[in-house]
């Protein structure tokens, strides 16, 4: 049960389900404009330094002469979250299981990415550090990942290969991947 659900039952309990209607809306727009703003800032900002390394389309660096602000990539974001908001409408628990899957995908590639560093890079000797803990934390969040529902897993998978499919035409094109190493 979220947050938002617990407070209004409690709402609806103290004033009556007006109450609890009222609260909930409340909670959910407060938290939500909150949440919102500061999400597509970020995405928006991300899709900016893609562009700008040529890994997205130009218009996506794009500056606004007077906010200083990646505008097209910020009406971009909010047009899609619009889009996504209004086709999950009905099954926002999908959405929220899509969100996690790849946030989860991208912590498991983060404690890879650790032992691919540290330990066979650098050749780093501090095991705990360096090799089980990531170790423990892959194991615990792939375990995370294998529960999910089979929903979650092919639309997660099928996100995961459209990218790999992208990744493949920028390579093939010359602007694929550079690694820390090669900077």
């Amino acid at each position: 049960m979220t947050l938002t659900l617990i407070v209004a039952v409690h709402a609806a309990a103290a004033g009556g389900n007006w109450l609890g209607t009222l609260t909930a809306i409340a909670t959910a727009l407060a938290w939500g404009v909150a949440v919102s703003i500061v999400s597509q800032a970020a995405v928006s900002r991300l899709l900016f330094s893609m562009s700008r390394d040529g890994k997205l389309p130009k218009a996506l660096s794009l500056i606004h002469e007077r906010y200083r602000t990646p505008h097209v990539s910020l009406y971009l974001v909010a047009a899609l979250s619009l889009i996504i908001g209004i086709v999950f409408l009905d099954a926002p628990d999908v959405l929220t299981t899509l969100v996690n899957f790849g946030a989860l995908t991208g912590f498991c590639i983060l404690h890879v990415s650790v032992i691919s560093h540290y330990r066979i890079r650098q050749r780093s000797h501090r095991l705990l550090a360096h090799l089980a803990f990531p170790l423990i934390g892959l194991l615990i969040i792939g375990y995370v990942l294998i529960s999910m529902s089979a929903y979650a897993k092919v639309l997660g998978l099928a996100w995961i290969a459209i990218g790999m499919v992208y990744l493949a035409i920028l390579i093939k094109r010359g602007k694929g991947v550079h690694l820390a190493s090669e900077i």
